[in-house]
């Protein structure tokens, strides 16, 4: 979905239907990101995050293996997949 042009993008989260946990490191999806317009934008969503009790995996940090400036913080949805809202100018 776009609005004046900005990608607008909105996630519902349920709860788990089963005990099983997402394994990333088997066959399938491994993580999903999203780049953040800066590095503020991450240290929000992480205050809200915790502000929601959601699990976080890896608080803000910059990740300089990754990339110069890249700085993300990585989180888990309900059923244990690997989220990360990423700021990489």
């Amino acid at each position: 979905m776009r609005d004046a042009g900005q990608l607008v993008c909105s996630i519902g989260l349920k709860p788990a239907r089963s005990d099983r946990v997402h394994d990333r490191y088997s066959a399938g999806l491994h993580h999903l990101a999203w780049h953040a317009a800066s590095r503020d934008d991450v240290d929000r969503l992480y205050a809200l995050l915790v502000g929601k009790g959601a699990p976080i995996l890896d608080a803000p940090a910059d990740y300089p293996a990754y990339g110069a400036g890249y700085n993300a913080v990585f989180f888990a949805d309900p059923d244990g997949l690997k989220l990360e809202f990423v700021h990489w100018p």
